[in-house]
């Protein structure tokens, strides 16, 4: 039973990671494909494919991080810290996306920059 709220708790925790990263970035990633033209068509593909890909870098990481303290010995601050070095995992995880996401983004706006829009 302590595994299983444990993971429930790890479970929690990327979903709030998941969400703030989300909620963080839709906006102003909005605005910027906006801003071109002949992207703008695509936005809606571009932020769901964003908020696809933080959901599945999370769950990566969910489903490699093991089995959640299934020993009874286990008190509860080693439960703890397992969750705080998994939680850690998934916000590597988010970090690693964003941070492919912009160059991506980078890349196909410096391809594009001759299509601005005047």
């Amino acid at each position: 039973m302590v595994g299983f709220i444990t993971w429930i708790c790890l479970l929690l925790c990327a979903g709030v990671v998941c969400a703030a990263v989300m909620l963080t970035v839709r906006k102003p990633m909005s605005d910027l494909l906006r801003v071109n033209s002949y992207i703008s068509p695509a936005r809606r593909f571009y932020l769901r494919t964003f908020s696809l890909l933080i959901v599945l870098s999370v769950l990566s990481v969910l489903i490699s991080a093991g089995g959640p303290c299934a020993e009874q010995s286990k008190n509860f601050m080693e439960c703890v810290w397992w969750v705080a070095d998994q939680v850690s995992s998934v916000i590597w995880a988010a970090i690693l996306s964003v941070g492919g996401y912009a160059l991506l983004l980078t890349i196909l706006f410096a391809v594009l920059g001759r299509y601005r829009d005047e």
